[in-house]
């Protein structure tokens, strides 16, 4: 796996490569239309799980890096995220996606309609069409055992580490 740029990957093999992976941030990256950037992407901040060591006698660790994932063409976005209402005494917590799916669009360009399911918050999802997607590790994964990088050690990919 590379460590960064664009990542060619099956359909098939969608479904569950973000499986388990946090979400720290949702932003988007929209174009200047005066300007002629005709941009719409959606970016995710997350600790990507590169891989799930499992070593017979040993308990599963994992190799983490942070991660920003983008989703390009953006469209038809919808974001359903609910915490519930505790009155405000309880914080909102990173997401976790459960799955990701993808469907062939017909029309004038290759497109897809995207959904990504969340284990956290319960029935969480977020669904959009983009024409893709690139994924780019910040930095090389390190053998962790939690599927996430310690708090203190993550940076957003445009904040100073």
């Amino acid at each position: 796996m590379e460590n960064e740029g664009a990542t060619s990957v099956e359909p098939d093999d969608l479904a569950w490569r973000w499986h388990d992976n946090l979400i720290y941030a949702i932003g988007l990256d929209i174009g200047d239309a005066q300007k002629q950037q005709w941009r719409s992407d959606l970016v995710l901040d997350i600790d990507f799980i590169a891989e799930w060591v499992c070593d017979p006698g040993e308990a599963v660790r994992f190799r983490v890096a942070p991660a920003t994932l983008t989703f390009h063409d953006v469209g038809d976005l919808a974001i359903s995220i609910d915490y519930g209402d505790s009155a405000g005494r309880t914080a909102i917590t990173e997401c976790s996606i459960d799955r990701v799916t993808r469907e062939r669009l017909a029309g004038f360009r290759e497109n897809w309609r995207w959904s990504i399911r969340l284990n956290l918050p319960r029935g969480g999802k977020i669904d959009f069409s983009a024409s893709g997607f690139t994924e780019t590790l910040r930095q090389p994964p390190r053998l962790l055992s939690e599927q996430r990088l310690p708090p203190g050690e993550r940076h957003l990919h445009d904040k100073s580490p």
